[in-house]
């Protein structure tokens, strides 16, 4: 109770006195740091302090762990100062085990990450830029939309080839099985829906291909906060830190 009519009395009697308050919650901050050269002070316990030492002419900086600095000229403040949470982005943390044989199997699924994923990029990419195209096939039936679905999956098949090489076909199946993760993260859509939306469209070869890589659960639905997916996410998120340095 006496500190709150300290307050008030403190805030009637200062003319010059202000407080430094969180944006967010509309709490007093204690311990700001208020200066402008040579001249600073600190902010009380009830996020109070007096500017009376400061010039007109001053820009008086608020600065505080946690809190984006604020500079304002001395003729633009008033009774209160409000300071905004600062986020901190953070570099993706690898948690691995330390035995060897841990860091052998993360090793292992980094290395394959690495080479499904420009995959999974690309399909989504062509799927996407073939998606009107698609979409407009609804317009036929029978045999002749069944061709035209053909002819656009097999121009799908070529890009991939084209991009990529005959690679692409040698998966093993533990790249296979990461990238059908993979590919329902970068399409929404599990590799079984891909498959079942244009089965009986792609070519012997690339049927051939999906046997391959798509040997195993097609219904595996992508979850990046659990099991093997985090840690999936996790080296995804790495490499494209990774391209956004270079």
């Amino acid at each position: 109770m006496y500190g709150i009519i300290f307050f008030i009395l403190f805030s009637l009697l200062n003319g010059k006195s202000i407080s430094v308050i969180d944006a967010e919650t509309k709490k007093p901050i204690e311990n700001v740091n208020v200066f402008d050269g040579n001249v600073g002070t600190t902010t009380d316990s009830y996020g109070m302090c007096s500017i009376e030492a400061f010039e007109k002419d001053d820009n008086i900086t608020f600065s505080m762990i946690g809190y984006e600095t604020v500079k304002l000229p001395y003729t633009d403040i008033v009774k209160s100062v409000y300071l905004r949470k600062r986020s901190i982005s953070m570099e993706p943390i690898s948690v691995i085990g330390k035995n060897k044989k841990s860091k052998k199997r993360y090793t292992r699924l980094e290395k394959n990450v690495r080479k499904v994923y420009p995959y999974a990029l690309k399909i989504s990419d062509l799927l996407l830029e073939y998606s009107p195209i698609i979409d407009g096939l609804d317009q036929y039936s029978g045999l002749i939309k069944y061709q035209k679905k053909r002819g656009i999956f097999s121009k799908i098949e070529n890009d991939l080839i084209s991009e990529y090489g005959y690679t692409i076909k040698k998966l093993r199946r533990s790249q296979g099985r990461i990238l059908i993760k993979l590919v329902d993260r970068e399409t929404d859509r599990t590799s079984f829906q891909v498959i079942k939306e244009f089965r009986n469209i792609f070519s012997a070869g690339f049927w051939q291909l999906t046997a391959r890589v798509f040997g195993h659960n097609l219904l595996s639905e992508y979850d990046p906060n659990d099991g093997e997916d985090r840690i999936i996410e996790n080296i995804i998120n790495k490499i494209e830190n990774e391209k956004r340095k270079t």
